[in-house]
């Protein structure tokens, strides 16, 4: 009788722990259905390919992940100065001399300080300045400000106009609620959606595999200068917390939404 009770009790062990197994398994992240590479998306589109943004004719990349069809490639889009600029390519603005003053003038700059690093982490074969700067910029693409000063509080708010017009026809600045989605269909794993090519740190051999296909690149941010490139990315929202806070995204080991850190990377999501 003992021999009989161990036996079905170990029976049924092997059932429960197979159970278990199959449940597991099931839990189990799996790309094939998150971000496939084949097939078509919601929109009747392949589910990787490209698109031409009428504007320029710039072709861009994209991916599905789960239910959204999100840009692979940083936009590169040329807005005026302060909206964007491409890092050590020359950029010029007009502004007033005095505040009260209607009369304005051009001002011009030019920062190539980093562009001998940014050759070397490219392994670039350029051999000079405007070379290096125009191959950084089709590959990491503009940095963007979609902020303006109001001159009387001195606040940096929104410009939604730009907001609203930056990204090609069909596509829009995503918003916090949508970053969160991506982050949760990758279960906040930043390998699948970094490029191979992302250095997670500077000197460290960790990169991302990218299984489903965005393609992040660490930019970083633009203040006086260029800061964290190669180490971080951030990328815009058009979510304020409240009239003073535009939220970002930022890469570094984990996606994070938090504060917008300047002058940043922009994706595109599809309307």
């Amino acid at each position: 009788m003992k021999k009989k009770l161990f036996l079905f009790a170990l029976l049924f062990s092997s059932l429960l722990t197979a159970c278990l197994s199959d449940e597991d398994e099931g839990e189990k992240w799996d790309a094939a259905k998150v971000c496939p590479e084949e097939g078509t998306n919601a929109y009747g589109m392949p589910n990787r390919g490209t698109f031409t943004d009428e504007r320029d004719g710039e072709v861009y990349r994209y991916t599905t992940i789960g239910d959204q069809v999100w840009m692979a490639e940083n936009l590169r889009f040329a807005l005026p100065y302060p909206y964007s600029f491409c890092y050590g390519i020359e950029a010029c603005y007009w502004h007033k001399r005095w505040e009260s003053d209607e009369v304005g003038e051009t001002s011009c700059f030019k920062d190539t300080a980093s562009l001998a690093e940014i050759a070397e982490r490219m392994q670039s074969s350029c051999t000079d300045n405007d070379c290096i700067a125009k191959e950084y910029c089709e590959k990491f693409g503009r940095y963007y400000s979609l902020k303006d000063r109001d001159q009387k509080t001195g606040h940096e708010l929104l410009n939604r106009d730009v907001v609203d017009s930056v990204c090609p026809k069909g596509w829009h600045v995503p918003s916090k609620a949508e970053w969160q989605v991506l982050i949760d269909n990758v279960e906040n794993d930043i390998s699948r959606v970094l490029s191979s090519e992302a250095y997670l740190f500077k000197g460290l051999n960790r990169i991302g595999n990218d299984t489903c296909g965005f393609s992040a690149l660490y930019a970083g941010y633009v203040k006086t200068k260029i800061e964290e490139s190669f180490v971080t990315a951030n990328f815009w929202t058009c979510t304020t917390d409240s009239p003073l806070f535009v939220n970002e995204v930022g890469f570094q080991e984990q996606m994070q939404i938090g504060l917008d850190a300047g002058t940043i990377s922009l994706r595109c999501l599809k309307d």
